[in-house]
């Protein structure tokens, strides 16, 4: 299985295992075991506006969205040794609409997607993305690495 495939069963296995969970307070998860997986952080956030990391500031061109109440769960995924991948699970507080939408990078993008997170959260999705197992957007994090 070539390692595209594995990255999204992961993610899926993992956000899956989170959403079977979601009848417990949102700090709560952060005390869950899921294999290959370790929850950096597991919080409550309430409705309000939203600014992207890395998008604020003077002169920004977006201004803040305004989201919906959402448990965030931020974690790294190891399914190999060599393996690095962070991510981020965000899921409606209230009026989910049954649905989970994983958000996707184009190329070489090491990033996680939070404008394409925040558009899905707004719609009452249980959302998910990743940074791919890097940061940056060149294939430079592939050198002397060939599980990535």
């Amino acid at each position: 299985m070539n390692r595209v495939a594995t990255l999204a069963l992961s993610a899926t296995f993992f956000a899956g295992a989170l959403l079977a969970q979601s009848t417990k307070p949102c700090e709560s998860l952060k005390s869950l075991s899921v294999p290959d997986a370790t929850i950096t952080a597991a919080e409550s956030v309430p409705a309000g506006p939203y600014q992207a990391p890395g998008r604020g500031g003077p002169g920004a061109a977006q201004p803040p969205l305004m989201l919906p109440a959402y448990c965030r769960v931020a974690a790294v995924l190891t399914p190999s040794s060599d393996s690095h991948i962070e991510i981020e699970l965000w899921m409606p507080e209230a009026d989910w609409n049954g649905k989970f939408e994983a958000v996707g990078n184009g190329g070489f993008v090491g990033a996680i997607g939070y404008p394409a997170m925040a558009a899905a959260l707004r719609e009452g999705y249980a959302t998910a993305g990743s940074d791919t197992g890097h940061k940056g957007n060149s294939a430079s994090f592939a050198l002397g690495h060939p599980e990535r």
